[in-house]
């Protein structure tokens, strides 16, 4: 019992901090666990299809791609995604404006559920794995 209260006070603490720090959102934990960071940049990425030198720009943390955004981040990372949902995945109601907020969610678990995914809004491995992402000539294609 004691160390049920302990667990709990501790995921009480980890969550009022994460949401001090402005990163709390409700994820799968699926999401959660495959990638621990929050996206706060891209990298260039080759996609599949094209010329097969297609480079895209694939939200990231330090040198991994493997990353989490959700409903309030912003940043080059959030544009890669709202470039997918817009031009690859016809999401017209998607401004490419680099804020992740409550259009961008609805789109993203739009495009979520066509895809096969839990259609949660957030933004992970499992996403990045199955969204068309736009290369820097205009074509659209997943990541191999």
């Amino acid at each position: 019992m004691k160390k049920s209260r302990m667990l709990r006070a501790k995921a009480g603490v980890a969550s009022g901090a994460m949401l001090l720090a402005g990163l709390g959102v409700a994820g799968t934990a699926g999401q959660a666990n495959a990638a621990t960071s929050w996206c706060n940049k891209t990298l260039g990425r080759f996609i599949n299809g094209g010329n097969g030198h297609e480079l895209a720009n694939i939200p990231a943390y330090g040198s991994t791609v493997n990353c989490i955004t959700a409903r309030g981040a912003s940043g080059s990372h959030v544009e890669a995604i709202q470039k997918a949902l817009r031009h690859c995945h016809k999401r017209t109601n998607v401004e490419v404006d680099g804020h992740f907020g409550r259009i961008t969610e609805e789109e993203l678990e739009i495009v979520q559920a066509r895809l096969g995914l839990e259609d949660d809004g957030v933004y992970g491995p499992n996403t990045r794995d199955k969204l068309k992402w736009q290369s820097t000539t205009g074509h659209c294609d997943t990541l191999p």
